[in-house]
């Protein structure tokens, strides 16, 4: 990996680690939904400062080198978290249909509950 690289990838990493440490201190985010951002910027600092041991674990993959295994594996990461979090609001979306349904029923009962009332 170039030196030029491993820089910018180790500022990104701190950064992104930085950002997500911040947001949780800032009451923005919850620990148990940043856990796995706060460990994929730890696994971008250990690339960025041993890519000797990832350039060897990408070979013995059959890839030509480290960059193109981060890319590829981090690729996947964020569509596995994009897809978990789009089934998440499918779910949420049902919950809120059944949630609205269950309160105009309510409501229905409450206004015909008051004007039995009124009628008697």
């Amino acid at each position: 990996m170039p030196l030029q690289l491993r820089i910018i990838a180790i500022i990104f990493a701190i950064s992104f680690f930085g950002l997500t440490i911040n947001l949780v201190r800032k009451d923005r985010a919850e620990v148990r939904h940043m856990r796995k951002w706060l460990l994929l910027a730890v696994i971008m600092i250990f690339g960025a400062l041993l890519p000797s041991f990832g350039s060897r674990i990408a070979q013995s993959l059959g890839i030509l080198n480290f960059t193109s295994l981060a890319l590829f594996i981090l690729t996947g990461v964020l569509l596995v978290f994009s897809l978990r979090y789009q089934i998440f609001l499918i779910d949420l979306e049902k919950e809120n249909k059944v949630i609205i349904q269950e309160l105009s029923l309510l409501k229905q009962k409450v206004r015909e509950m008051e004007q039995e009332k009124t009628n008697q």
